[in-house]
């Protein structure tokens, strides 16, 4: 009778050197090395290899399919092809090892011999010895991989708590978050939390989410004061009560509600509206606004004419109404044409405030106001004499009534008095009022003089008058 057997390879070396008892086996397992595992420290759940060896040494050649058991379960299996005499093929599968005892087995199904005819003949199980072997692995789990088996481990599950703590508490002692609130059952037992009870105050909010697990009343805090949202007047903390962002229909828990970097208080405080980002519509968010001085309530901030998006447009300082104090606002220099940043834009010395014409290098004032500029006037004035006549007889060619008597220069010429002294004869009348300007007048004079000692000799008499009565009275 043939048998397949299972060896070692130094076993087989042996056949080799000792024929005669090679020659005395059939087909089979050999039975005392029996069944081995690629870790014998392996844990519940560790893939593992399952070894075996088969031997040929009775036929020219063998195959069979190598079947793999573990408590009479089928858990793989392997095939050998054309196992020559006198040779030895390691067998295995790739198996996760569950939790417990395992009676792991291997078996010989499907053997095909070939004979020394070349003829293939089946060979039963009754012609094999040793055709079912098993061992027998007892496997601790790990729970927390720590590589400490839990019969030996105190702390299976490695959430601080020892398995003998958790069987008093009631919690898992193989799963670190009994409740799977995400929070260890340690973290939950010394935060005075039920590690059995997702929520522990029963308020709709699991405790790891819940920044009050044990005030039923609160669950959270937008803004991190550690006062809860529900007893909370500012939930943000922005500075508006959360009634008065219902008004503005802002939103209570979001400190910026449009996003713009401005806090929803200080948007009212610098009168934006928090619920949009660039309140009066000119192209600059109302934070920026604020951070460069501008009024984000406002399109115009300076009320200079220009809108702050023009105004930053055109390089000019949107809160200041006179970027370049010439005297003239952004707004006008706008219209006018000139340089709202330069204070002088046609570069003649004059400030274009002051400048009649500040666009011309050339001219600057319009004494007479008649459009033309006074270079190119021959009569700056417009009082009927040219400047140089003016020049000459002495008089402001830039004042129609050089003495401001009254006259004009040129009447003065044609009156023959002089347009630079407002009193021609010195008679203290002045040109203007004075019938004969170009006579003293002593009339006048004589006329003064007699009011001013008729006035004088009143004030004389009610002295004396008043001297005669202080005696009488003290004679009396």
């Amino acid at each position: 009778m043939r048998r397949i057997f299972l060896s070692y390879f130094p076993f087989l070396f042996s056949l080799f050197l000792f024929p005669t008892f090679a020659a005395a086996s059939t087909v089979g397992f050999v039975s005392s090395q029996g069944v081995w595992l690629s870790d014998i420290k392996a844990f519940a759940g560790d893939k593992v290899k399952i070894y075996s060896v088969l031997v040929n040494n009775s036929y020219p050649s063998l195959s069979a399919t190598i079947e793999f058991y573990n408590r009479g379960e089928k858990i793989g299996q392997t095939q050998v092809g054309e196992l020559i005499f006198e040779q030895a093929k390691q067998v295995w599968i790739e198996y996760a090892l569950p939790e417990g005892e395992n009676n792991i087995s291997v078996a010989l199904k499907d053997i095909r011999a070939i004979d020394q005819s070349g003829k293939i003949t089946a060979v039963s199980r009754e012609q094999v010895t040793s055709a079912d072997i098993s061992g027998l692995f007892s496997i601790d789990a790990d729970t927390d991989g720590d590589k400490v088996g839990d019969k030996t481990d105190t702390d299976d599950d490695s959430d601080g708590l020892l398995d003998t703590e958790e069987s008093a508490l009631g919690t898992d002692p193989k799963k670190s978050d009994t409740d799977g609130d995400s929070l260890a059952d340690k973290k939950e037992k010394d935060q005075g939390l039920d590690p059995k009870k997702k929520d522990t105050d029963g308020d709709g909010y699991d405790d790891n989410k819940d920044l009050f697990p044990k005030n039923a009343g609160e669950w959270a805090d937008v803004d991190g004061d550690g006062v809860g949202d529900n007893g909370d007047t500012d939930d943000d903390n922005d500075g508006l009560s959360d009634d008065r962002e219902a008004e503005l229909k802002s939103d209570p828990r979001k400190a910026d509600t449009d996003g713009d970097g401005l806090a929803d208080g200080k948007e009212v405080e610098h009168g934006s509206d928090p619920t949009k980002k660039d309140t009066d519509g000119d192209g600059i968010d109302d934070a920026t606004e604020v951070k460069q001085g501008t009024n984000p309530g406002s399109g115009d901030s300076d009320n200079d004419g220009l809108d702050d998006r023009i105004e930053k447009q055109l390089g000019t300082d949107p809160s200041d109404p006179d970027t370049d104090d010439d005297g003239l606002s952004d707004g006008e220099e706008k219209k006018k044409g000139t340089d709202p940043k330069k204070n002088d834009s046609d570069g003649d010395g004059i400030f274009d405030g002051v400048d009649k014409f500040p666009l011309d290098a050339v001219e600057s004032g319009d004494a007479d106001g008649d459009g033309e500029g006074d270079q190119a006037d021959t009569d700056d004035d417009n009082d009927g004499l040219s400047d140089d006549d003016e020049k000459a007889r002495g008089s402001d060619p830039l004042k129609a009534d050089t003495d401001g008597d009254g006259l004009n220069d040129k009447d003065e010429v044609a009156r023959g008095t002089s347009p630079a002294d407002d009193d021609s004869d010195d008679d203290t009348i002045k040109d203007a009022a004075d019938k004969e300007p170009l006579t003293y007048n002593r009339q006048f004079l004589n006329k003064w003089w007699l009011w001013a000692g008729a006035i004088i000799s009143f004030f004389l008499f009610v002295i004396f008058y008043g001297l005669y009565l202080d005696k009488r009275e003290n004679r009396n």
